[in-house]
């Protein structure tokens, strides 16, 4: 189950998950929703995101995780 998401121009990755979740380490959930979707450090406005509803305590929250963009 999806609920769908669009961006403003240089909105990241991990504000959309802080946005979605409450918690910007749950980037790869979001990611890994929309496959077709470049992984770059900014979105372009009006990319319409697949934002999986999940149950909070799956939400990975490792403070080790890092954004693919900053690996």
């Amino acid at each position: 189950m999806v609920t769908q998401y669009i961006t403003t121009e240089g909105e990241r990755w991990d504000a959309v998950a802080q946005k979605a979740y409450g918690k910007p380490a749950a980037f790869n959930g979001i990611i890994a929703a929309n496959p077709l979707v470049p992984i770059t450090p900014r979105l372009a406005a009006g990319i319409v995101l697949n934002i999986p509803i999940i149950e909070d305590n799956s939400i990975q929250t490792d403070a080790e995780l890092l954004p693919p963009w900053k690996q």
